[in-house]
C-alpha cells in the first residue's frame, strides 16, 4: 500500500511539466429535459472538458454534472471531475498520474476520490481505429452518507477503443475499473457522435456504473442514457 501523502507528491510533479501549451481544445456538452402537465420533470446533463499537449506531454481535465427531478423530487444530482496528464517517453509508450474526485447524491457515498499513476500503451493507431490501455497503483478516499469514511490502495485499469465510422461519425467505448480491498469500481462508457454542422455535433450515449460494496438500500449499478448536443473548439 501506497501511504497517501508520498504518492500525491508524485502525482504533483507530473502536473508540473510545462503547461504553456500552445493551443487549448476542447468541447462543451448539454442536454436538458422538462416536462410540465401531468408529468412535471427536469434533467441536465452537462459536460465540459480541455485539453492541450506540450512536446511530450499532454494534459485533459474533465467536468461532468447530473441533475434530475421528477414531480420535485431529486432522482440524480452528482458531479465528477477528472484531470489526466501524461508524458510519452517512447513513440507509443506514456506514464500518466490522475485525479478524480465524484460525488453523488444517490450512490450511498459522500464522495469518492482517488488519485493514481502508472503507464499505458497504444496498442492500435491508425486513421480508422485507435486502442490504448494503462493500468497503474492509487490510493482511494471514500466517504458514505453517514460519514463512514474508508481509505485504501488500489489497483486501477482503463480501455479507450475509437472507431472512426466517416468523416461525420465516431464511435468511441471506455471502460474503467478500481479495486481495492472493500469495494471495485467499474465504469462503462459507450457513446456514438455525429457531426450536425461544423463543430456542433450530436452524441447517443449509455454509462453503466457499478460498486461491488454499497450502503445498506443503495443498488450496485446506475445506468445513464443520454442525448445530448456537442460543440467542440
Amino acid at each position: 500500500m501506497l501511504e497517501r501523502k508520498s504518492l500525491v507528491l508524485v502525482i504533483a510533479s507530473l502536473f508540473a511539466a510545462p503547461l504553456h501549451a500552445n493551443e487549448w481544445n476542447g468541447e462543451g456538452e448539454l442536454g436538458f429535459t422538462s416536462t410540465s402537465g401531468n408529468t412535471e420533470s427536469d434533467t441536465l446533463n452537462a459536460k465540459l472538458g480541455v485539453g492541450t499537449a506540450h512536446g511530450a506531454w499532454k494534459h485533459n481535465a474533465k467536468f461532468n454534472v447530473l441533475k434530475a427531478s421528477d414531480s420535485g423530487v431529486d432522482s440524480a444530482d452528482s458531479i465528477l471531475f477528472t484531470e489526466k496528464s501524461e508524458y510519452r517517453f517512447a513513440e507509443k509508450t506514456f506514464a500518466f498520474g490522475k485525479l478524480k474526485h465524484e460525488e453523488d447524491k444517490f450512490s450511498g457515498f459522500d464522495h469518492q476520490s482517488v488519485v493514481s499513476l502508472g503507464l499505458g500503451h497504444v496498442f492500435l493507431e491508425t486513421d480508422i481505429h485507435t486502442l490504448e490501455a494503462s493500468v497503474g497503483i492509487g490510493y482511494r478516499d471514500t466517504e458514505d452518507d453517514l460519514g463512514v469514511s474508508e481509505s485504501e490502495g488500489i489497483v486501477m485499469g482503463d480501455l479507450d477503443y475509437k472507431y472512426v465510422i466517416s468523416a461525420t461519425a465516431k464511435f468511441n467505448q471506455k471502460l474503467e475499473i478500481e479495486s481495492g480491498d472493500t469495494n471495485t469500481f467499474s465504469k462503462s462508457e459507450t457513446f456514438l457522435k455525429v457531426v450536425v454542422n461544423g463543430n456542433l455535433s450530436a452524441k447517443f450515449g449509455y454509462e453503466i456504473k457499478h460498486n461491488s460494496d454499497v450502503p445498506a438500500g443503495t443498488d450496485k449499478t446506475d445506468t445513464l442514457t443520454a442525448v445530448t448536443l456537442v460543440y467542440g473548439f
